[in-house]
């Protein structure tokens, strides 16, 4: 009995690994776990990140984003300018091709204005993504702790904290 036991609860943890892994595939981009900080419940904004691997020979480009959590949907990406890093909205986002363009914090992402509805931990959001070449998306959004780290998108604070170790 034990070892049915066992086996049940080794299928269900193999099962629920499956379900928080989520990616997208359209015709050579790939979409790995879209996902966005909790924000408290009275916040007006929230942003999405993500990685785009284009496993095509030919660039394409991310011309827009929406999603009904949000009265306005924004490209934005942190740019230095006079000495300082801003947030600013950009026009699109390059896939290089054979190359993977990341949406992290501190870089490229998706910004959501005017919240309608306030994404809560554990939740997922619907995101639609308008590509050049690829067309349209349509990608879910898992809603992580403010504190989340994707694996290997350490900080540069976080790699400099480890060097002396």
């Amino acid at each position: 009995m034990r070892k049915i036991i066992n086996i049940i609860l080794g299928c269900t943890l193999l099962l629920s690994g499956f379900a928080n892994a989520h990616d997208y595939k359209s015709g050579n981009l790939h979409i790995d776990h879209p996902w966005s900080k909790q924000v408290p419940p009275t916040s007006a904004v929230a942003a999405a990140f993500f990685n785009v691997m284009n496993h095509g020979d030919e660039g394409d480009t991310l011309l827009s984003a929406e999603s009904p959590i949000a009265g306005k949907t924004e490209l934005h990406a942190h740019i230095h300018e006079d000495g300082m890093m801003k947030m600013r909205e950009v026009e699109n986002i390059d896939i290089p091709a054979n190359g993977t363009r990341t949406l992290k914090p501190g870089s490229y992402h998706i910004m959501f204005f005017n919240l309608q509805k306030v994404p809560v931990l554990g939740d997922r959001f619907p995101l639609t993504l308008h590509f050049a070449k690829a067309g349209t998306i349509k990608i879910d959004v898992a809603v992580e702790k403010a504190t989340y780290k994707p694996a290997g998108q350490e900080t540069k604070e976080m790699k400099n904290a480890h060097a002396g170790h």
